[in-house]
C-alpha cells in the first residue's frame, strides 16, 4: 500500500467515523431539548454549508463549510404556550443554548485552528440558558435581540447586564459526561440545579 493509499483509508475510515459522531450528536441534542422540557426553535452554524460549489475550489476553507454541524449551537425555547413565543417573551420563559464544540482549538470568530494539536484541546457542549425576568415592551426577538444581544458570560457565572430583564448563565460539559442515558441525566440534572440557582428560577429537568 503506497502512501497515498493509506491516507485514503484514513478518509474513508473518518468519514464513516464522522457519520456515526454527527448522528449521535443529533440524538444527543434531541434528548437535551426533551429533558429540559423545550422545544425546537433556531440553530447556528460557525460556517454553513455553501449552496452553490462555483468558486470552491479558490477559497482556502472550502473543507470546512461542508462541515457546519463541527461548530453547531442548538437553541430551543422553553416558553408558556403564548402565540408567537419567539416574539413574545413572559417573565420566566427561557432560552436554552447546546454549542456543540467539537474541538476547542477552532475559533468559530475567524473559522480557524490555533497551534495546538488535538491531543490537547477538549470536545464540549457549552450549555446556556437566558431567563426572561421582566417581559420586554414593543417588539422582541429571542434571536435578534437576546442571543444576538447577550455575551456568553464567564463560564459558570451569569450576565445580566448586557439585556435588561433578561440575564444569560452558561458552563461548558465535556462531551464525554453525555456517554450514556445514567451520564446524561447526572450531568443535566447538574446543570439544571446550578443554572437555576444562579439565575433564581426553578429549574429541572422535564418529568417523564
Amino acid at each position: 500500500m503506497t502512501t497515498l493509499d493509506a491516507a485514503l483509508l484514513d478518509v474513508r475510515k473518518a468519514y464513516r467515523l464522522l457519520a456515526d459522531y454527527q448522528q449521535r450528536l443529533f440524538e444527543l441534542m434531541g434528548l437535551i431539548r426533551e429533558r429540559l422540557g423545550a422545544s425546537d426553535y433556531y440553530h447556528n452554524y460557525a460556517q454553513s454549508l455553501p449552496q452553490a460549489l462555483a468558486g470552491m475550489d479558490k477559497r482556502d476553507k472550502s473543507g470546512l463549510r461542508f462541515l457546519p454541524l463541527f461548530d453547531a449551537t442548538f437553541i430551543w425555547l422553553k416558553h408558556q404556550g403564548q402565540s408567537e413565543p419567539w416574539a413574545k417573551p413572559l417573565p420566566g420563559d427561557v432560552m436554552f443554548g447546546a454549542w456543540v464544540r467539537s474541538d476547542t482549538g477552532f475559533d468559530k470568530h475567524t473559522t480557524s485552528f490555533d497551534d495546538l494539536p488535538a491531543e490537547e484541546t477538549r470536545s464540549e457542549v457549552v450549555l446556556s440558558a437566558v431567563v426572561c425576568r421582566n417581559a420586554p415592551a414593543g417588539k422582541f426577538n429571542w434571536y435578534d435581540h437576546a442571543w444576538c444581544g447577550i455575551d456568553y458570560p464567564e463560564d459558570g457565572h451569569v450576565n445580566d447586564t448586557d439585556l435588561p430583564g433578561f440575564a444569560c448563565y452558561s458552563k461548558a460539559i465535556p462531551l464525554a459526561a453525555f456517554a450514556d442515558a445514567v451520564s446524561i441525566e447526572h450531568a443535566l440534572g447538574a446543570w439544571c440545579a446550578e443554572a437555576g440557582a444562579k439565575l433564581g428560577i426553578p429549574l429541572a429537568l422535564a418529568t417523564r
